[in-house]
């Protein structure tokens, strides 16, 4: 449920340039802290304006990224050429991906799930889960129910999916946003043979709004 709007967001704002701390952790927990990844294929989807995929190839991983937004992958590009570092960029959706079976070792998720209905959404992981190989790993962030939010409406059938955001800490103007309640997680990502998860709770704005995120691993 790609939205063009977040081509206008990116001709706005590029995005930032760091991995957030959850994925770094993450990611030296599962394959080691330094660099030197060769053949370790990881895939991100809505890989946006190419922050992570630029710590993953710095790190010497075989770094893939797709989204929607031809803008940010040309601001993708243009980062990783600067650094002298390569990445392979895919323009499509990833509800579909072009990718074999069974051919990559980790897929991480940094918030583009949540801007797919539910039913998207578990199609995209069902992608996921057939793409990566036996023993694969998934790391997925989420944003979670209570965080500070407003919106014109709910999407039919989905009383955590939000429609027109007017307000709270999401970027407006890119179609809906779902939140994820804990009693969701099996049912989204319970093709997975092991599911872990923790949360992220921290405060904005002065203390004004909440951010919450799950941090959710899984392993084929």
């Amino acid at each position: 449920m790609w939205d063009a709007g977040w081509d206008e967001i990116f001709r706005r704002n590029e995005g930032g340039l760091y991995p957030p701390e959850e994925l770094v952790r993450t990611m030296a927990r599962w394959y080691g802290g330094e660099p030197g990844h060769p053949g370790v294929k990881v895939l991100e989807i809505g890989c946006g304006s190419g922050a992570n995929l630029l710590y993953l190839a710095r790190q010497g991983y075989e770094a893939i990224g797709i989204d929607g937004s031809g803008v940010a992958l040309d601001i993708a590009s243009r980062r990783l050429a600067a650094e002298g570092l390569a990445a392979t960029l895919h323009h499509g959706d990833v509800g579909a991906l072009s990718f074999p079976d069974a051919g990559i070792d980790c897929v991480i998720d940094i918030e583009c799930l949540y801007a797919n209905s539910f039913a998207d959404s578990t199609r995209i992981v069902s992608e996921i889960h057939r793409v990566l190989r036996p023993g694969g790993r998934f790391f997925s962030k989420h944003f979670m129910v209570g965080l500070s939010a407003e919106s014109e409406a709910r999407l039919d059938g989905e009383a955590n999916t939000l429609v027109g955001v007017t307000g709270g800490v999401l970027r407006q103007g890119y179609g809906i946003a779902r939140l994820l309640s804990e009693e969701e997680i099996p049912l989204l990502y319970g093709r997975f043979d092991e599911i872990e998860y923790d949360w992220v709770i921290r405060t904005d704005r002065n203390r004004r709004l909440t951010v919450k995120e799950w941090l959710i691993q899984c392993r084929k």
